[in-house]
């Protein structure tokens, strides 16, 4: 699919560690979230995490009520700088860190 110059794109691994940000900092796990979203077995969850897939808008609803936030604050447009870097307040080598593993995982 051709890309629109202009139209925002959401960045499927950004916003898999986004989800997974959010759903950590609140304290739930993975086997919470599939027990709260009734699912059969964890691998969506997972695909979510690794930027495979993005969970349905009925699914996005449900955690941005579990989870206490909007539903656009677990998503992430193309070339937005990601919200979970805000937990390093400031402390650059901890961002650097995170960032080789990203590269290390992709």
């Amino acid at each position: 699919m051709e890309r629109r110059e202009g139209y925002p794109n959401l960045d499927l691994k950004q916003s898999g560690n986004l989800l997974r940000y959010q759903i950590r900092k609140s304290g739930y796990s993975v086997r919470d979230i599939q027990n709260y979203l009734v699912l059969s077995c964890p691998q969506p969850v997972y695909r979510w995490f690794q930027g495979k897939t993005l969970p349905s808008v009925d699914h996005l609803y449900a955690l941005s009520r579990l989870l206490g936030v909007h539903m656009e604050d677990l998503l992430a447009g193309c070339g937005e700088k990601p919200v979970y870097l805000e937990a390093f307040h400031g402390k650059e080598y901890l961002v650097s860190y995170l960032k080789y593993f990203q590269q290390k995982t992709a």
